[in-house]
C-alpha cells in the first residue's frame, strides 16, 4: 500500500480553520477597541461633566467687562463693586468662592461660603500669572475630605473684547459635591459600557460578512485550482497518448516521482515543481512529427536530433505561463545525465536540478516497464538491473539508492492498476501539495 505523509486538504477545512483564526482575531481586536475606546469615552465624559463650570465663568467675566459694567475702563478703583460682584457670583451662582483680580493680580473683591479645606487661591493666581495667562484655565484638586475642587481663572478684556489688553482676571471656585461626583462617574461609565457594547455588536456583525465572503472566494479558488490541475493532466495526456495510446505513463511517473521524492525527504514546497514538471515533462513532443514519435524502428541520427528537440519546444511552450513553468527544471533538464553526456545542455551533477534528478529515475523505469509502439515491456528485474547499472553515469547514485529502498513496492501496487484507478489513488496525493499553493 503507498502512503504519504501529506494528507487530503479539504476547502471546508480551510474555511472552518479560517473562520475560527477570523473569530479569535475579531474577538481580540474588539475587546481591546472596546477597552481603550471605553477609557477614553469615560475620560472624556468624566472631564467634560465640568465643561459647565467653566462656561458659566467664561460668561461671568464677559458680563463683568461689558460696556455696561462698572468696570469698563478700570476696575482698580473698583473695590466695593467687585467685592459685590464676588458675593452675588456666589449667592445667586454655582460657585462655592470668587476672587475678582487686577491686572497685577492684586485682590479687588473676595466671597466664599465655608469650605471643607483651605484652598490658597492667590498663590495658584500667582502661578497662572507665571507662565502669562492668555486664555481660560482650569485645574483639578481633591480635598483631604475627598471632595474634588474646579479652581477657573478667566481673563478679563477691556469692554469684554479680546483683542483689547487684560484688566484684570475672575477667580472662581466650585465644591464638586459628592452626589455630583457619583453621577459624573455613572454617567461616564454608561457612555462607556456603551461605547464596548457598540464595538462587540460591530464586531459580532462583521465576523458573519467576512465568512460569508471567504467562503465564496474560497469555492472560487478551489474551482479555479481543479481547472489547473485538469489543464496540466489534460496536456500530460495529451502528448503521452501520441506515443502510447494512454495517459497512464504520464499518471504512473507522476506517482513514482512523488514517492521517490518522500523517500528522499523532500519539502512540500520542493514537491510543487515535481509534480507539475512530471505531469507536463514531454510536452514538447506535441511539436514532433508523428513518423518520427510513432516510429517502429531505431530512429537516424537525424531523426534523433528532431527528438531531442522537444525539450526546447516544451520550454517555449511554459515560457511566461506561471503556473506551468513551475514545471521548468523538469522539462528542461529530464534528459540531461549525472555524468554529462545527456542533453540539450550536457549538464552534470548537481547542476541538474534536483526535481530532474529524481524524474530521471522515475521516467526510466516506467518506461522501461511500460510497452510502447518502438519496444517491448521489461520486466522488474531487467528494468532494476539498467537503474542500478546507470548509477552514477545516467543517474544520480543517491537518488538510485532511495530508489532502490522502494522500488519493489511502488512496482506492485502500481503495475496491477489501470488509467482510471491510477488516477485515483494520484489525485488525492497531487491535491495535498498542491491546493494551497495553486488556490
Amino acid at each position: 500500500m503507498i502512503n504519504t505523509l501529506a494528507k487530503t486538504r479539504d476547502p471546508l477545512i480551510n474555511v472552518l480553520s479560517f473562520n475560527q483564526k477570523l473569530a479569535l482575531r475579531i474577538s481580540i481586536i474588539s475587546i481591546v477597541t472596546a477597552v481603550i475606546l471605553g477609557g477614553i469615552s469615560w475620560y472624556l465624559a468624566f472631564n467634560r461633566s465640568e465643561d459647565l463650570t467653566k462656561g458659566l465663568t467664561l460668561e461671568a467675566a464677559q458680563h463683568l467687562t461689558d460696556r455696561n459694567s462698572p468696570f469698563t475702563h478700570s476696575i482698580t478703583i473698583m473695590d466695593e463693586e467687585a467685592s459685590q460682584a464676588s458675593t452675588n457670583l456666589v449667592k445667586f451662582g454655582i460657585f462655592d468662592l470668587v476672587q475678582i483680580y487686577d491686572a497685577n493680580f492684586k485682590i479687588l473683591g473676595s466671597y466664599t461660603d465655608e469650605l471643607n479645606d483651605s484652598v490658597n487661591l492667590y498663590s495658584k493666581a500667582k502661578q497662572a500669572q507665571e507662565i502669562g495667562l492668555r486664555t481660560t484655565k482650569q485645574n483639578f484638586y481633591n480635598l483631604p475630605s475627598g471632595e474634588r475642587v474646579v479652581v477657573t481663572l478667566a481673563p478679563l478684556y477691556l469692554n469684554a473684547d479680546q483683542n483689547n489688553r487684560i484688566i484684570g482676571y475672575l477667580e472662581t471656585v466650585r465644591v464638586v459635591p459628592q452626589w455630583r461626583e457619583t453621577q459624573i462617574l455613572d454617567e461616564a461609565l454608561e457612555d462607556a459600557v456603551m461605547v464596548v457594547l457598540a464595538v462587540l455588536i460591530c464586531g459580532g456583525i462583521l465576523y458573519p460578512a467576512i465568512t460569508g465572503l471567504n467562503k465564496e472566494k474560497v469555492l472560487k479558488a478551489d474551482k479555479l485550482y481543479k481547472s489547473n490541475i485538469q489543464l496540466m493532466k489534460s496536456l500530460g495526456e495529451a502528448v503521452a497518448k501520441r506515443d502510447a495510446q494512454t495517459g497512464i505513463h504520464n499518471y504512473r511517473v507522476t506517482l513514482i516521482a512523488i514517492k521517490l521524492a518522500e523517500a528522499l525527504n523532500i519539502t512540500p514546497e520542493q514537491m510543487e515543481p515535481i509534480i507539475i514538471g512530471s505531469l507536463l515533462h514531454d510536452i514538447g513532443k506535441i511539436s514532433i512529427p508523428d513518423a518520427i514519435l510513432l516510429k517502429p524502428g531505431k530512429l537516424s541520427p537525424e531523426e534523433m536530433e528532431i527528438i531531442k528537440t522537444h525539450v526546447t519546444q516544451g520550454e517555449s511552450m511554459i515560457k511566461g505561463r506561471t503556473l506551468l513553468h513551475d514545471g521548468y527544471p523538469i522539462i528542461s533538464a529530464h534528459h540531461e545525465k549525472w555524468d554529462g553526456t545527456g542533453y540539450p545542455r550536457g549538464l552534470e551533477n548537481t547542476k541538474i536540478p534536483l526535481s530532474a534528478r529524481i524524474f530521471a529515475v522515475a521516467d526510466v523505469f516506467d518506461s522501461l516497464c511500460s510497452q510502447r509502439p518502438y519496444k517491448e515491456m521489461m520486466s522488474y528485474e531487467e528494468a532494476i538491473e539498467i537503474i542500478t547499472s546507470g548509477s552514477g553515469t545516467h543517474f544520480d547514485p543517491q537518488i538510485v539508492k532511495a530508489f532502490l529502498g522502494i522500488a519493489k513496492l511502488v512496482h506492485t501496487e502500481i503495475s496491477s492498476l489501470n488509467e482510471e484507478q491510477i488516477q485515483a489513488k494520484l489525485d488525492p496525493i497531487i491535491d495535498s501539495y498542491l491546493r494551497e499553493q495553486l488556490s
